[in-house]
């Protein structure tokens, strides 16, 4: 009798639990190449204007390619689990425990891996908001220096000594960038205090115009170079700070060609610095 009734109920579960389990496996799959599909136009547009010498665009476009990665593999995982959780129920399994298990394990794993769930989110909210990219310099607390990498967990930065920094990003509580649309210039001059300012000013005026005149250098300055005036005076020491803004990554070009012109305009002026009187 058993036996006799078993294609009737295999019949009626096929047309019912059978049917919303294919639905769901369907559905799950049509959903997960629509999320993959906008992912992959998200990066295509973030790459749109890349270009060998951009290199934001490429910083751009690597940001957009982590966080569709990131948020791709979250839907996903939620995704695969809430699918697995219908169809266990729709086979009569009592799936009460292992949301309730699942519950237990997920504040068990939180509390284990704080610093980890830490570091992730400040890594995402890195890459999401483009507060640096991969080449700007930065200072995180006592370090400072050149980006060259910028993961969900960590950011590498080599300061000027040449010692790679590896950077939690969940401990980046204040970050200065140094390089953030442009960059600055500043070179400070130390002139025998006997020596005619007004004079000072005009050789050093001179050799600024020469620094921006420079073929080298002349297409990556914005403004200046600019005497900006005394800075301090210490002992027998006038020190007189000239600036310029140059573009990002390229002050340290515009400040090599800078101080040349300097010490040759200082040199043929026969202009004393220091305290060599």
């Amino acid at each position: 009798m058993l036996n006799s009734n078993l294609p009737d109920r295999l019949y009626d579960w096929a047309v019912t639990s059978g049917v919303r389990i294919v639905g769901m496996i369907v559905g799950a799959i049509i959903f997960y190449y629509f999320i993959r599909t906008l992912s992959r136009r998200v990066i295509k547009v973030a790459g749109r204007k890349v270009s060998d010498s951009d290199l934001v665009s490429r910083e751009q476009e690597m940001r957009a390619r982590t966080l569709a990665g990131i948020t791709r593999g979250l839907i996903i995982g939620v995704l695969v689990a809430v699918v697995v959780l219908m169809i266990l129920r729709e086979l009569g399994y009592d799936i009460g425990p292992l949301i309730a298990g699942a519950g237990i394990a997920g504040i068990a794993l939180g509390f284990g891996a704080q610093t980890l769930v830490k570091d992730l989110i400040g890594g995402f909210f890195v890459l999401l908001e483009g507060q640096f990219y991969v080449g700007d310099v930065i200072k995180v607390g006592t370090v400072q220096g050149k980006v060259e990498a910028i993961k969900l967990r960590t950011t590498l930065v080599r300061d000027g000594e040449g010692i790679l920094h590896i950077i939690p990003n969940g401990e980046m509580r204040v970050v200065s960038n140094l390089t953030k649309g442009w960059s600055r210039v500043n070179i400070d001059v130390e002139i025998d205090y006997h020596e005619d300012l007004e004079k000072v000013w005009d050789v050093l005026g001179q050799a600024a115009k020469e620094t921006a005149r420079a073929p080298e250098v002349r297409p990556f300055i914005i403004s200046g170079p600019d005497v900006l005036g005394v800075e301090q005076i210490s002992g027998r020491t006038v020190t007189v700070r000239l600036v310029a803004r140059t573009e990002p990554f390229k002050d340290p070009e515009v400040a090599r060609v800078l101080r040349r012109e300097l010490a040759r305009a200082l040199r043929e002026n026969e202009i004393v610095m220091g305290e060599e009187k």
